[in-house]
Formats: structure tokens, sequence, C-alpha cells
């Protein structure tokens, strides 16, 4: 679990990075039209901004790929170890949506050690799913540990 968040987050900042370099790339369709206007204040102005946040988006870039390379190359260095055997379950998910799939699924226990165990929506969103799939057992645990929270 612990190398597919990682895989996942490398993920993402490739995706980052991708799409920085459109941006720039954007920006420099523009800065190419400012150039063959004529010289203003105003033309200035905009070609300053256009190349400070091209540098902006370049090192937000540079910073990206070094965490890239550093976590790959933490995935290749301790691969073959027991440094990712290691109970993952107090780890937030990347997000609201896997960590209810990871719950409906009973790969993570919703008790009150599960992250969005206070969170009341999310709390309804699991109930309604098992009601929705008739899982009225799973239903009266989770209003069971709701109980146990509040009283």
């Amino acid at each position: 679990m612990m190398t597919e968040m990682v895989q996942r987050l490398i993920e993402e900042l490739k995706d980052k990075v991708r799409v920085n370099l459109l941006e720039i790339q954007s920006n420099q369709k523009e800065i190419r039209e400012l150039l063959k206007q004529q010289v203003s204040p105003e033309r200035t102005q905009k070609l300053e901004e256009k190349y400070a946040f091209n540098r902006q988006l370049l090192a937000e870039n540079n910073d990206f790929i070094n965490v890239q390379l550093t976590l790959t190359n933490f995935i290749e260095k301790y691969s073959n170890t027991n440094i990712f055997a290691e109970n993952t379950k107090n780890i937030v998910p990347l997000s609201k949506d896997e960590c209810f799939e990871m719950t409906i699924s009973n790969k993570m226990e919703f008790n009150k050690k599960h992250p969005y165990f206070d969170d009341d929506a999310f709390f309804q969103r699991i109930l309604d799913y098992f009601k929705s799939v008739e899982d009225y057992e799973k239903c009266g645990k989770l209003v069971e540990e709701q109980h146990k929270k509040m009283g």
C-alpha cells in the first residue's frame, strides 16, 4: 500500500510538471506575440510578468522533478526490504473518495482510528452506501461505532 501511494504521488507530480510545461508553452506564444508589438512600458511590464511566471513554473518543475527522483530512488533502494511492509492503516489516503472505497471494500475499518471518523457527511455517505446494498449488519456496526463516539 505504501509503495502504491508513493507511486501515485510520483504520477501526480509528473502530471503537475506536464501542466506547468503546457502553461510555459502558452506563455511563450504570448511572449512571441508581445515581442512583435511596438516597444512600450505596458509591453515591457507584460513581458516581465510572463518571464517571471515562467521562471516560477520552471522552479516548481525543478522541485517536482527532484522529489520524483528522490522518491523513485527510495523505492528502488528499499523495495527488497520490509520497510514497506509496516502497518500503514493510519496513513490518510490521498482523497476522501479513495478512503470511501477502501472503507466500503473492508480494506479500512471505520472506527476511531479512521481518518474521517469525525466527519458526519462521510459517515452518512458510508451508511447510505450500505443501506443501498442492503448490508444492514454493516449499517448496525457503523451506527454502533457512532454511538460509542458520542457517549
